[in-house]
């Protein structure tokens, strides 16, 4: 008899799926005795119970929590900061270093190496570099990528679209079949990497929205006419506190603290109910 016990793979076939997909049922076998350890039970006879340390995403997936950044220090020197609810994969060969960023906002640093291209996919596009920092954000339907330095080659997953080349601080939007380069102050568009988030002629909904993605209590708008006010501000990242403060007293809104942890911001006229 054999007992498996602690492992998450069992709740999650997807992945086990997945592995076996991407690299083979050879691999999948290897990956998975690597991460398991026999100890024989102590009291029943030729009971062996399997304990998994930990899941295969171990190997190659990094993901963090509402709230976490992390950062990760790949074999060949390049690093990966990931923002708050991000995942993603990282596979290596011999011709290309590939990421599949599955969903979130990550900030890459990476080391030249014009043998190897280093590649961002996510469902939307792909982002193709050498040596280069750039972010790339996936939430939602669409992918915006950041270009800090260097340059990168964006390019739609719909084939027959010629990749896009961007320069520093520029951004590209991609989504719903479309791509759409513009430009942005790179610094702002990244800050989140220090902590931070800065708002410049930001509409209220969007901020709010962007606030949320760090709390696990989030903030709920409840003031229509206030909406799409455009605000200016620098926030810790998961300040709620300092964020409503703020929003209520330049747009005179009502704060009320719900049972379950939400803030709501009130507009005038509106009552606010859950």
């Amino acid at each position: 008899v054999v007992a498996l016990v602690g492992l998450e793979l069992l709740s999650d076939l997807g992945h086990l799926i997945r592995l076996v997909c991407d690299d083979g049922i050879d691999r999948f076998l290897q990956v998975f005795t690597d991460f398991l350890v026999i100890i024989n039970g102590p009291d029943i006879d030729g009971l062996a119970l399997v304990v998994g340390f930990t899941m295969w995403e171990a190997r190659g997936v990094y993901r963090t929590s509402v709230g976490e950044q992390t950062v990760v220090q790949l074999a060949d020197g390049s690093r990966i900061r990931l923002d708050t609810d991000t995942r993603l994969k990282v596979r290596f060969s011999d011709g290309e270093r590939h990421i599949d960023l599955t969903n979130g906002q990550a900030f890459f640093e990476v080391a030249h190496d014009p043998r190897r291209p280093f590649v961002v996919s996510t469902s939307d596009a792909s982002v193709t570099a050498v040596g280069t920092v750039f972010e790339v954000r996936h939430i939602g339907d669409v992918t915006r990528v950041v270009l800090v330095s260097g340059a990168v080659d964006v390019a739609q997953a719909r084939p027959g679209v010629a990749p896009q080349r961007l320069s520093p601080n520029q951004q590209s939007a991609v989504g719903k079949g479309q791509a759409r380069v513009s430009a942005v102050d790179a610094a702002v568009a990244t800050s989140w990497t220090g902590g931070e988030l800065v708002f410049v002629d930001t509409p209220l909904a969007e901020a709010v929205a962007e606030m949320n993605r760090y709390l696990a209590d989030p903030i709920v708008l409840d003031a229509p006419a206030a909406a799409r006010t455009s605000i200016n501000g620098v926030f810790r990242s998961g300040d709620r506190a300092a964020f409503v403060a703020a929003a209520a007293q330049l747009l005179n809104l009502r704060t009320v603290t719900e049972p379950d942890g939400r803030v709501r911001l009130i507009g005038p006229g509106n009552i606010g109910e859950t």
